[in-house]
């Protein structure tokens, strides 16, 4: 009797799939219960609009040509390029944005985005660009710029590689700042996050002085803001 007892004990663990030994793993249809249960990791899709802010990032893509964002000018090739587009009416003076793809953390700095306009921010180590999902999108900062000056105080012509500027306003004007940045005119936007300066000093009512600035040229730059200081 005992032999046939052992004998049917076998067969039902046979016909169970058991194996005799004794652990702590879980039945198939919980591990996938639990496995549905982590949510999968989310990509990020462009347009992407961000939660607190009205800047829009509108895409990622692959770069290759001049790199501004450190002044250089040099030639490059696969590079992430962020483009930002600022819908507001006012300027931006500066803004980070950081985003995470394929394992890399991508940082890219805009200065002065002038209102309805966009820019072409290419990431400030020249990581490349990789076509993988973008998993996290995320505005580090953003400051707002100053009320701008109207061209009735304070006015600029840029012909080639010159700015000249004018002061129509009636006093004496210690300290003016001329803001630009590169421009595509094909595609309409700027090219680089950075915004390079001139400057001039103690110029007189009515008085025209014209500058000739690092990186300026009337066909590939433009213009974004005066300041005084």
């Amino acid at each position: 009797m005992y032999r046939r007892w052992v004998a049917l004990g076998l067969v039902v663990c046979m016909l169970c799939g058991c194996s005799g030994k004794t652990g702590t793993s879980m039945p198939v249809a919980q591990e996938d219960a639990t496995a549905a249960k982590k949510p999968p990791t989310a990509s990020v899709t462009f347009p992407f609009s961000f939660p607190d802010s009205p800047l829009i990032a509108e895409e990622l893509r692959c770069f290759q040509g001049q790199y501004w964002e450190d002044g250089s000018g040099d030639h490059v090739e696969n590079v992430a390029g962020l483009m930002l587009y600022n819908p507001t009416n006012r300027m931006i003076e500066f803004a980070s944005v950081a985003i995470q793809q394929a394992g890399q953390q991508l940082y890219f700095f805009v200065y002065r985005l002038p209102p309805n306009s966009r820019c072409l921010v290419l990431e400030y180590q020249k990581k490349p660009y990789i076509s993988q999902a973008v998993t996290a999108c995320r505005e580090l900062c953003i400051r707002w710029g100053n009320q701008e000056l109207s061209r009735e105080q304070i006015d600029y012509v840029g012909k080639e590689s010159l700015i000249t500027v004018i002061n129509r306003d009636p006093g004496q004007l210690d300290h003016v700042t001329v803001w630009y940045k590169q421009y595509v005119a094909s595609e309409d936007y700027y090219l680089g996050g950075k915004a390079y300066s001139a400057h001039l000093f103690f110029l007189q009512p009515e008085e025209r002085r014209t500058l000739q600035p690092e990186h300026y040229h009337a066909g590939h730059a433009r213009v974004v803001g005066i300041e005084l200081k």
